[in-house]
């Protein structure tokens, strides 16, 4: 993954692919997207935070395989608040907005679903 638009440029002008006002990375097949980046669950002592991926495995497990929040807690190495918390967190921000931002960061399609068991 390339993250420098100069390194980019070298690499066109190497290759004899850059040219004078066209979009020289479509015609390399290079797709540029624009979003925010993932949060990735950090550890703090005794307690590690919970990710974007993590949340959005939350939501998933909980509303599309109708799991209860202990049997997620135990699948994800976790104490039973923790499921129980992202799901709270999750309908609030859809509650609010109509889809849940760290779900739309991650590009899950429960983003704008309230967590209903089984859903």
């Amino acid at each position: 993954m390339v993250h420098s638009s100069v390194c980019v440029h070298a690499i066109l002008c190497k290759h004899g692919y850059y040219k004078e006002r066209e979009n020289n990375l479509s015609n390399v097949g290079i797709k540029v997207e624009y979003g925010e980046s993932l949060f990735e669950g950090e550890y703090k002592g005794t307690f590690r935070t919970v990710g974007d991926k993590e949340h959005a495995e939350v939501i998933r497990l909980y509303i599309e395989e109708g799991l209860g929040i202990n049997k997620i807690a135990e699948m994800l190495g976790r104490s039973s608040r923790t499921p129980l918390t992202q799901i709270q967190r999750h309908n609030k921000a859809v509650e609010r907005s109509g889809f849940c931002p760290i779900c739309r960061r991650i590009r899950s399609k429960c983003e704008s679903h309230i967590a209903l068991k089984g859903r």
